[in-house]
């Protein structure tokens, strides 16, 4: 894996040559939620629908990737309060003799030596032991916490069949990165050797060192259609909402771009899997956010897709903007998959030069490399808006109009996750804030994980009282006598002043 080292020009074809030589199907490195979970396994379950893989193996597959996504987003929560937000990782491979299925995230030090007990213990049990294993456990009511976790383990291993890997890499001394690595065979007769199965493991945590190096914060490599597209969309959606990507309005520049790959990707056939194999991946730095994309197109449409990319990297946006009108009204070319209207309005979207590049596969087929860049624009601070759902309140913050409110119930999955963009957002708006900033907090209801990051945002408006004038008031139903003292308890424990406003409804 990666012999040669990774540039900007070459790394989207490295990494999908990676990918498919390893037989990565799919592999998605980033924060996981219950939506986002729930979107992955649809994605997931897509492709497994065209896989021609007997029904019960896909279920056996399908089981397994729930498991690992619940062990993920449960560690998630446990972990990331304490140690800040780190990615999760999740492959599937669908090699020759089986299917992979590979989780990664985050565990306490301490953790480690009771994992590596259940897993070492659960692979030395038969079938029926295993039964046996399960149904003590449940009557004991052992494990406490963590018995959600050793379950889930004893429950992959009954399904598979087959043994559990797994490798623990030290991120600091109080925590590890913990990879889980299970196979589900297409046989009950597997004759793959064991290290085998390491060295699959081995490889894919190489991968998601470079993933790591190259700041890529959401990756899929498989294959593309319409509802990969839709699929992937509403995954990017949730893992981005909030953040200056979503804050620039740059989602319609992903549409263009994964549109660009389903309408003008060629079909190419790869270990007997027919369609368009392609990469989609995000990566960010301080000052800029990179959009790649990486595809097969048959080798006669080269030449003219070269001069079509050069003529658009050459026009100032006055000269885009008339050929855009041009193609637009150019209906010569009755095909919608012909149009030439994405990679027009995707460099009007970015601002800046397309980065792409050819890479000759054969007679046939060449890979195509394109990536985007949109640099971070700080100088404006656009409002933050989240709409309330049933376990998140409505945080209104905008700064042009002069509305700063919390209102609903907080019981997110992941406090941490879910308050960052608000932390980053005011953290922002300290640097130029109004004269008078007008605060309002309408809790029904909030745990003790929301209670910390709220913590952390009094904290930021104290800061802000001693710059201009802050008006905080804290509303709380007639009779809540326990959200009153939450008001008051916040501002005991700073320098604001809160506004207690005891409401009828």
């Amino acid at each position: 894996m990666l012999n040669s080292p990774a540039d900007s020009n070459n790394l989207a074809f490295i990494l999908f040559q990676d990918m498919q030589q390893d037989n990565l199907e799919y592999m998605y490195r980033g924060n996981f939620t219950s939506n986002i979970t729930d979107t992955i396994l649809t994605l997931a379950e897509s492709n497994l629908a065209t896989a021609e893989t007997e029904r019960k193996i896909k279920k056996k597959v399908y089981f397994i990737m729930v498991e690992g996504l619940q062990n993920i987003t449960r560690h998630q929560t446990q972990e990331d309060s304490e140690a800040g937000e780190v990615p999760g990782l999740f492959v599937v491979q669908r090699k020759k003799n089986g299917y992979f299925i590979t989780t990664g995230n985050l565990i306490k030090q301490e953790r480690i030596a009771f994992l590596k007990e259940i897993i070492e213990k659960i692979n030395l049990l038969t079938p029926e032991q295993l039964k046996d294993y399960a149904r003590e456990i449940l009557d004991k009511g052992e494990m406490s916490d963590k018995g959600g976790a050793g379950l889930g383990l004893i429950e992959i291993a009954k399904k598979s069949g087959s043994k559990l890997y797994f490798d623990f890499k030290k991120i600091n001394d109080s925590y590890s990165y913990f990879y889980m690595h299970n196979k589900i065979p297409y046989s009950e007769t597997d004759d793959t050797q064991p290290e085998t199965n390491e060295n699959s493991l081995g490889g894919i945590i190489k991968m998601h060192e470079l993933l790591e190096q190259k700041s890529i914060i959401l990756n899929f490599s498989g294959l593309f259609n319409q509802d990969t597209l839709i699929n992937l969309l509403a995954i990017i959606e949730k893992q981005l909402q909030g953040t200056v990507i979503l804050k620039m309005k740059v989602f319609n520049l992903m549409v263009e771009m994964l549109q660009n790959i389903v309408k003008h990707a060629d079909n190419y056939t790869y270990n007997d899997v027919h369609g368009k194999h392609a990469i989609f991946y995000i990566s960010e730095t301080e000052e800029e956010i990179m959009f790649t994309t990486g595809n097969y197109v048959r080798n006669e449409k080269i030449e003219s897709l070269k001069k079509r990319l050069e003529r658009i990297n050459e026009l100032d946006k006055k000269q885009l903007n008339e050929f855009y009108n041009q193609t637009l009204f150019n209906f010569e070319k009755n095909s919608d998959s012909h149009s030439g209207l994405g990679l027009i309005d995707i460099k009007m979207k970015c601002h800046t030069k397309f980065i792409h590049d050819f890479f000759k596969i054969d007679d046939e087929f060449t890979f195509f490399s394109l990536q985007v860049t949109i640099k971070k624009m700080k100088t404006s601070l656009i409002p933050h808006i989240v709409q309330q759902e049933k376990d998140t309140p409505e945080i209104i913050l905008d700064s042009e109009n002069g509305i700063f409110s919390f209102i609903g119930r907080s019981i997110p999955e992941n406090a941490v996750s879910f308050y960052k963009p608000v932390i980053e957002w005011i953290t922002d708006y300290l640097i130029k804030p109004n004269d008078l900033t007008e605060i309002k907090f309408k809790f029904d209801y909030f745990n003790t994980a929301s209670a910390k990051q709220i913590a952390k945002i009094m904290l930021l408006f104290e800061k802000l009282s001693k710059k201009s004038r802050v008006v905080l008031k804290w509303h709380y139903k007639l009779g809540d006598h326990e959200m009153m003292e939450e008001g008051m308890r916040y501002e005991e424990l700073t320098d604001l002043k809160i506004v207690l406003a005891e409401d009828d409804n």
